[in-house]
């Protein structure tokens, strides 16, 4: 059982403007076209697709063997999923760099660094060095724009500025403070993936790598235009990150965005706002409804919480969510947090180790990213748990063709499994990866981001 609980938290709004440039910087790579095709290739806006985060392609054709036809060096890690948007790939690096790529034959059609990054000499605490764009940026069609955080030292602190970049030619149509007004950005981490809904686009913060300062989690909404900034903060008096990769899920019909707080301070007394499922309202920056597991003082005291994941939408309605435990909660969307009623519909005890990174979604079928091997969990079965891949094949995963696309993020590999069995269809290397690292699917294309730049593989 859990707690039931359903505040609602205001917004704080405050006025941004957007800033047009121009091409020039050093390092930028003037526009060039990609190569034709017959038909125009799947798009993949955003963190496991975009909006709801399925992580699945149903374009995608059988899957038989893996091979890598290209890969191009970068000038920084790549921490976000790459993009595909028509015959484009886009990619973003620590070094604030954003990249359009040609999908055939990985040429940079265009470049635009952004901003010199901080250095984690700069930083209180944290692990990632430089430490530019972390976030997985997000593809706007209304606008034709790429929307992407950078980081970069700014005096004694730091400063996010969100950018809206053009997908075509890479020129600035959005330049404007990301960050939480009153709050200090030094031990702001923005890590979790960009997201957009009716017409906003949202940007989550949490804390480093090391838990310092006094840092909130957030969730910064602004127009597509950069204008009427809004913030939606957990109310723990500190910690609370919304940190982990995965970002806001977005639901494609109401436009209600699921997020994920982590662990807070408090271990006794009432809920302090911590360790929390919360369902915003992109556009008022309020909490609808939430998710609290009745054990959060403990899983607060023993940093175990549910902030390591992202929330999964099922076709059926309901969600998903692990966090550091090996206990799962299916929820549903439309009782979530609403009092008298039941907060989860069902609890699935020993799913895995712990779940870090973004699930993807077959119907009501998961594929959970978990510390000991990905597993296969039917959440309406009723006998949900499935196969488990390898212990070092722990990668935030991909669905399409009938396989599992999987990452071993130290050994450099990505694997197909069998979506029903789990077996082994084909292996590739790609190169080291980040621990949360996805890749971008594409019809029979898969884009991997590398701690060098992006390696191209083909599953046909």
């Amino acid at each position: 059982s859990c707690l039931l609980i359903a505040p609602l938290l205001a917004a704080t709004a405050c006025a941004s403007s957007g800033a047009a440039d121009t091409l020039g910087a050093r390092g930028d790579v003037a526009p060039t076209q990609p190569r034709a095709t017959a038909t125009a290739p799947p798009s993949w806006t955003g963190y496991h697709g975009g909006g709801p985060h399925l992580g699945y392609s149903s374009t995608t054709p059988a899957v038989t063997t893996l091979r890598r036809p290209w890969t191009r060096p970068l000038d920084g890690k790549v921490y976000g999923s790459p993009l595909v948007v028509g015959n484009r790939v886009i990619a973003a690096t620590e070094n604030n760099t954003v990249y359009a790529l040609d999908r055939s034959t990985g040429k940079v059609l265009w470049s635009r660094h952004l901003a010199t990054p901080a250095r984690l000499s700069h930083l209180p605490c944290g692990n990632i060095d430089p430490l530019g764009i972390t976030g997985t940026p997000v593809f706007d069609p209304a606008t034709q724009r790429i929307f992407a955080v950078t980081t970069a030292a700014s005096g004694s602190s730091l400063a996010h500025l969100l950018w809206g970049l053009d997908v075509s030619t890479g020129r600035t149509g959005v330049r404007v403070s990301a960050d939480v007004p009153g709050q200090g950005p030094l031990v702001e981490n923005q890590r979790g993936a960009l997201a957009l809904s009716r017409g906003r686009v949202l940007v989550p913060y949490g804390g480093h790598a090391g838990d310092c300062g006094n840092y909130h989690g957030y969730l910064v909404s602004t127009t597509t235009a950069g204008t009427d900034k809004r913030i939606f903060r957990t109310g723990t008096q500190r910690e609370a990150g919304m940190w982990q990769a995965a970002g806001a899920a977005v639901d494609p019909t109401t436009g209600t965005a699921y997020v994920v707080s982590g662990n807070g301070s408090a271990t006794t007394g009432p809920w302090d706002g911590s360790n929390v499922v919360s369902a915003v309202d992109p556009v008022r920056a309020i909490r609808l409804a939430l998710f609290v597991p009745r054990d959060w003082q403990e899983e607060n005291r023993t940093d175990s919480d549910l902030g390591s994941s992202g929330v999964a939408l099922l076709s059926n309605g309901n969600l998903w969510i692990q966090g550091k435990t090996s206990t799962g909660y299916v929820l549903s969307q439309k009782t979530l947090g609403a009092p008298g009623a039941y907060s989860f519909k069902r609890k699935i005890t020993g799913a895995c180790a712990k779940q870090f990174g973004g699930p993807a979604v077959h119907g009501t079928v998961v594929y959970a990213p978990c510390t000991d091997g990905v597993r296969r969990i039917n959440t309406t079965a009723t006998q949900p748990l499935g196969w488990k891949a390898p212990s070092n094949l722990t990668g935030s995963p991909v669905v399409g063709g009938g396989a599992v696309f999987v990452l071993d993020p130290s050994g450099g590999t990505l694997s197909a499994l069998s979506e029903s069995t789990g077996r082994l269809i084909s292996r590739v290397p790609v190169g080291v990866t980040t621990r949360f690292a996805t890749p971008a699917l594409s019809g029979s294309m898969l884009f991997v981001p590398t701690q060098t730049g992006i390696s191209a593989v083909s599953g046909a």
